[in-house]
């Protein structure tokens, strides 16, 4: 028999009416966050939008995957099938409502031959199932919480607009079961079919009254969206497209030029104190944020007892929001300074964030702030600030002279036309004498190599300590000295021994007018031996590789690495890996600080220990430090080596 729409309902249409009242509110409430939203500063970086052409090519991907998708959910498997199930049920019962619909109006033969079989009787009873058990899931997961979800608080307001649903999709069922126990079994229909065999008479008034309620707790729920956390389905799609699609946190370079424009009103803030100092972005990510906690689960500064929880940043920015203290001037105070310096600046929580928000640009503005606004900073990252304006390196109390690192070697120095290739040897190598042998190895094979290449006379810092640490002043001090220094010397290649310089050239001094190729050593070696400029034996050693975070998750650096200690000996992997990595602690200037609770570089190092590997290999002479460092605490025995001291004592 063939399916009526509206059967055994009268004025059923009134339902689809009712539509209006429940859009209407949906449409307010989302007005309501955009409110909250747009008091953010309106900013938008110009220079590095991409082109009217080209913005469906970077933002429609992550709309669709990341927003609509949520690819990122699935990497907790069962969560993310949950989700998965609850999503696409619904997404295919909502269009199975929407055929109904047009059958009603226009007589889309919906209804008929196999079309009605397999997708409105087969497909649709499988969807509300997936639908059903992902909510119940969804459901005992927050009856029964991980510690993710309660740490520092959980976020109220799911249980109403989950029981809705629930009620929505039980009481869908049982108006299948009861209209096909008052007539005749639907092919595939098997969930309505077995529910049917449970009524002994026709329940012509038990299925009016499921279909109205049903439609009114749809319509309901729908309406109640933007008034609870269920916003997310609204908010994380956008938030996920208007992601900056470049990994990591891009913090841009202020414009200090503004400062000094006699028109403007009001002096402009240095960092955010205030949620209203904050871009719109920044306020959407506030918004937007689940209270999921897959952002504490990963951070190494919560996972070691510091007083920092990008979810707890979060909570505390929402809090203030939701409450209307936009312009609270107390918001950093409520959020830290502690916490705030205790970020690495790791990026692992936005790697893990399944809605795309950027919680170390947050944590990094209050940074800013402190700093240039409010003179606080901890001892001795100050200490580190005031040894990088007055000497240009951060290594305060080093007894390493700027020259020492090359004694007994005849290092080439940058001649203008003459190299084709500027060796950054950076501030760590220079001054630190455990990194000054990576410093020296990659001079080796250069030169064994016969690349053409040199060095500064003067040793110099990219300026990235400074900005990691919130000084943005002396970064753009020392980075536009630097870009005039290069730009009289004519450099155009640049090789990097430190990721942390690599990010810094690459994202901040474009912007700057230093815009050059530039290759992290780890990369250029890679390079070196494909082509043949070095022959590299292998050896029995097993070798397991830390990802340096500056490399790896902000700069998507992971199989250049590993093709070259392949070469070398056996590689394994760290647990944490690649994407996943565990800092090393030295990140965000937490070289220089003073850790409370558990150091996080003896984590990491006890992790490398594990893999029984006989070198613990890195790209990163801060990671080199850090974990050379962590190792004392576990053996005596010197396992750690950066990449370009395995490559010159493996090259043939």
């Amino acid at each position: 028999m063939t399916r009526i729409p509206y059967w055994n309902i009268s004025y059923g249409i009134l339902i689809d009416l009712f539509a209006l009242p429940a859009v209407v509110l949906l449409g307010y409430g989302c007005y309501r966050h955009w409110c909250r939203i747009r008091a953010g500063k309106a900013r938008f970086d110009t220079a590095s939008a991409p082109r009217p052409g080209k913005i469906g090519a970077v933002y429609l991907p992550a709309l669709i995957t990341r927003g609509v998708i949520g690819a990122k959910l699935y990497r907790k498997p069962f969560t993310g099938i949950a989700h998965g199930g609850l999503f696409w049920g619904m997404a295919l019962l909502s269009i199975g409502t929407g055929l109904v619909f047009l059958n009603v109006l226009f007589g889309l033969p919906v209804f008929t031959g196999a079309f009605d079989r397999w997708f409105m009787s087969f497909v649709l009873d499988l969807a509300g199932l997936m639908a059903l058990g992902g909510l119940l899931f969804l459901l005992l997961r927050r009856l029964m919480p991980p510690a993710r979800l309660v740490t520092p608080k959980m976020r109220k307001g799911f249980l109403l607009p989950v029981s809705l649903l629930g009620m929505v999709l039980i009481s869908g069922f049982l108006i299948e079961a009861c209209r096909i126990a008052a007539s005749e079994p639907e092919p595939y229909a098997f969930v309505g079919n077995f529910l049917a065999g449970f009524f002994s008479a026709p329940p012509s008034d038990l299925h009016r009254y499921l279909w109205w309620g049903h439609g009114l707790l749809s319509l309901g729920f729908i309406a109640y969206i933007p008034f609870s956390p269920m916003i997310h389905l609204v908010l994380a799609p956008v938030n996920a497209a208007l992601a900056d699609p470049m990994p990591g946190a891009k913090m841009g370079v202020i414009d200090f030029a503004t400062f000094d424009d006699e028109n403007i009103e009001a002096m402009p803030t240095l960092g955010c104190a205030k949620l209203t100092d904050f871009s719109r972005k920044r306020l959407l990510d506030v918004e937007t944020c689940l209270w999921c906690g897959r952002c504490h689960e990963v951070c190494p500064a919560a996972s070691t007892e510091k007083p920092l929880s990008p979810k707890g940043v979060l909570v505390t920015m929402a809090e203030k929001l939701s409450n209307g203290g936009g312009d609270d001037d107390g918001l950093i105070d409520a959020v830290g300074m502690d916490a705030i310096f205790a970020c690495t600046t790791c990026a692992a929580c936005m790697e893990a964030c399944p809605v795309c928000i950027n919680q170390p640009k947050a944590i990094l503005k209050f940074r800013q702030n402190l700093v240039m606004e409010q003179s606080r900073i901890p001892d001795l990252m100050g200490k580190a600030n005031n040894s990088l304006e007055q000497r240009g390196h951060p290594f305060f109390g080093t007894g390493a002279g700027p020259r020492d690192w090359r004694k007994g070697m005849d290092v080439p120095t940058f001649t203008k036309g003459e190299k084709e290739y500027l060796l950054w040897v950076g501030c760590s190598a220079t001054y630190e004498e455990r990194a000054q042998k990576i410093a020296r190895a990659m001079v080796e094979v250069l030169t064994k190599a016969k690349i053409s290449f040199g060095i500064l006379e003067d040793a110099r810092c990219t300026g990235d300590p400074a900005k990691q640490m919130g000084n943005e002043f002396l970064f753009r001090e020392i980075a536009e000295e630097n870009v005039a220094i290069f730009d009289a010397l004519g450099v155009t290649k640049i090789i990097t021994l430190c990721p942390h310089c690599y990010n810094s050239f690459t994202r901040h001094y474009p912007p700057l007018g230093g815009t050059y190729q530039i290759i992290p050593h780890s990369v250029f070696l890679n390079r070196l031996m494909d082509n043949g400029a070095i022959s590299i034996r292998k050896a029995a050693d097993r070798i397991c590789y830390h990802d340096p975070c500056y490399l790896g998750r902000r700069n998507q650096i992971y199989d250049a690495p590993r093709t070259l200690l392949a070469a070398a000996g056996h590689c394994v992997e760290i647990p944490r890996n690649r994407a996943n990595s565990f800092c090393c602690g030295g990140g965000g200037g937490n070289y220089w600080a003073e850790e409370e609770g558990t150091r996080i570089n003896r984590i990491r190092a006890r992790e490398a220990f594990d893999t029984t590997a006989d070198i613990i290999a890195t790209a990163c002479p801060f990671c080199t430090l850090m974990l050379t460092d962590g190792l004392k605490s576990i053996t005596e025995e010197d396992k750690v080596r950066d990449i370009a001291e395995i490559v010159v004592t493996a090259m043939e």
